[in-house]
This record gives structure tokens, C-alpha cells and sequence, in this order.
């Protein structure tokens, strides 16, 4: 996956401010940080320079990581109004634009840096939104949306505060609350419990499980997905790297508010093992995981060699 030539370009034209050997340097300082500090809510973007190493580095992943849970949540359906808060530069809202053509957004950022390079980038695609300075904790909707998204925030919270804005952003959601965050044990511990939270409100949890059910995983294995992102020039300056792509991992819930129902029946939870003459799929249905194995001359065995983890699959 790659950006939108627009944001590309943008970023390449920020990054033009500054010296590359500064840029790099900070974006040392902020991975350190984020890693000694991880989930706890520290400040890490307050300057320009670092909003721009941010959207240079980060920003694709999180792109990717929102394109993906919304195209399995959505494929094909049209929204015409968003909120997405804790912004950040815009990832979501520009995944969705891509994705589901809304036109209409509302994005909630408390950082003056980050939303001064979100600007930059709607202007660069001449895209119209409302950006609103504010912490997403004490952020209150004043209207209701097609498409509500939070991504790679609600860690930083702690219990109270997340169900407080949990309960204001269902109250706006007309469709779809989708909520992203990494891959990890720890990321996938949180959805469980947000997922519980919501459903216990009367959300529908429509993806990524096929079913509104407890899930079966057993204590210690989690379900996350991976989305492979190109790198630009600069973000592998930036990271120090030689490799062309990097694979984003993540987790996400997508809640219906509209009696949608979901479709899948059931869906594919790792990569795929290929080996001569068979495929192994670990699928879940959501009330259970199982290998199935899958031999050339089977029916969906070449629908089989095109998937990947988090798509959906038709149990033969």
C-alpha cells in the first residue's frame, strides 16, 4: 500500500523546511521515547519538526492500518460524514476519503503541530475539513456521523476516561465506530474489553469477527492483521532502512449502529502456510478456530492463494 500522491508530495514539501540530519535526529528521539514511554499518554509531538518527521514516518502505517479495517467493515458502502478524533495529521480521514469517498469531516486534535500539518494536507488535495483543537478526552460531539473513527488513542487512557469518550462517540455514530490500534497482546486485551463495553450498550460488533460472540481465542494468543506499506526516500532516511515496505500490524473493532448486519461467515486470523500442492488457513467463525488444508483441484484452493490474514473466507 501507498499514500495518496498528494500527501507524498506534501510531506516531501514539509520536509524541505528543515535539515535532513535534524529530521532524522528527532525521529531517533521520538521512537526512543515512544518505546521507554509506550501507552502512557506523554506528549511525544509539541514542535513542527516533529509533526512532520511524524507524518514522514508514522503516518503511512496508520494510513494502512485504517484503510485495511475499514475496507473489511465497509467495502463498498458510502459515507458522507466523519469524525475521527485524535486525528493526529489526518490518516483516517484521508483513508476513508480514498475508500469510501466521504466528504464531510470533522477531526479532533489537541496538538497545534499536527494539526498544522493536516491543514497543509487538505489543502494539498483540496479536501474540506473541520479541524478542532482539543483533547479527544474532553471532547464532546455536537452532531451525529456516518463514520466515527479513534485510532492508536484509546491506549494512552485510562479506564474511566475511555469509557466516558467510548459513550459520547457511540452516541454519534449514525453507522459505523471503528477504533485501530497495534497489534500487540496488550492492544488485542483492550479491544476485548472495548468490545465488551460497546456491545453491552447495544453496539453490534460487526468486524472483524463473523459473529457477535465471545471470543475464542484461549488465554495468550490474540488476533491481529498486517498490511505491508511502501517507503518513500525520506521515511527510510528517517528509519534508517534499506527495505522497501514495512508490515504494519494491527487490531481493530468495528461496531454497526444501524442494524447493518455483517456478511462474513468466517475469516482468516494468520498467514497463510504454503506448502507443495496445499495451503493451511487458520480460520476463525467466531465460535471457533480451526486449520483448515486446502489441496489443489479443491474448489476454493486458488481463492485460497490470494488471501491473507483478516480476509474473509468461505468454509468449503
Amino acid at each position: 500500500m501507498i499514500l495518496p500522491d498528494y500527501i507524498r508530495k506534501q510531506t516531501e514539501k514539509l520536509a524541505e523546511r528543515y535539515k535532513p540530519s535534524d529530521l532524522k535526529k528527532i525521529s531517533s528521539a521520538m521512537t526512543d521515547a515512544y518505546v521507554n514511554n509506550k501507552g502512557g499518554g506523554a506528549r511525544f509531538i509539541t514542535t513542527d519538526e516533529q509533526a512532520v518527521v511524524y507524518a514522514a514516518a508514522r503516518m503511512p502505517a496508520t494510513y494502512a492500518a485504517v484503510y485495511s479495517a475499514l475496507k473489511a467493515s465497509a467495502d463498498g458502502e458510502s459515507f458522507s460524514s466523519m469524525l475521527d478524533v485524535g486525528a493526529g495529521p489526518g490518516a483516517a480521514f484521508f483513508a476513508a476519503r480514498e475508500l469510501t469517498g466521504v466528504n464531510e469531516a470533522v477531526l479532533v486534535e489537541r496538538e497545534k503541530a499536527m494539526i498544522s500539518v493536516a491543514r497543509a494536507f487538505c489543502e494539498a488535495g483540496e479536501l474540506n475539513a473541520k479541524i478542532i483543537k482539543s483533547d479527544a478526552a474532553n471532547f464532546t460531539p455536537d452532531g451525529k456521523y456516518d463514520l466515527v473513527t479513534v485510532s492508536y488513542a484509546l491506549n494512552e487512557m485510562n479506564e474511566e476516561t475511555r469509557e466516558k469518550l467510548l459513550d459520547k462517540l457511540l452516541a454519534a455514530t449514525k453507522k459505523l465506530l471503528l477504533i485501530v490500534e497495534s497489534g500487540t497482546p496488550k492492544a488485542y486485551a483492550l479491544q476485548k474489553e472495548i468490545r465488551k463495553y460497546l456491545t453491552d450498550k447495544g453496539a453490534f460488533l460487526s468486524a472483524p469477527c463473523p459473529a457477535d460472540a465471545v471470543c475464542p481465542l484461549p488465554a495468550g494468543d490474540w488476533c491481529h492483521f498486517s498490511r505491508r506499506v511502501e517507503r518513500s526516500r525520506l521515511h527510510k532516511f528517517l528509519k534508517d532502512g534499506d527495505s522497501p515496505f514495512e508490515d504494519e500490524k494491527f487490531t481493530y473493532s468495528a461496531f454497526r449502529t444501524d442494524g447493518a448486519l455483517p456478511t462474513c461467515k468466517a475469516r482468516v486470523l494468520r498467514h497463510p502456510v504454503s506448502e507443495k500442492g496445499k495451503i493451511t488457513l487458520t480460520v476463525c467463525d467466531g465460535k471457533t478456530v480451526s486449520q483448515v488444508t486446502l489441496r489443489k483441484g479443491d474448489d476454493v484452493y486458488k481463492q485460497a492463494k490470494k488471501l491473507s490474514a483478516g480476509d474473509e473466507f468461505v468454509k468449503p
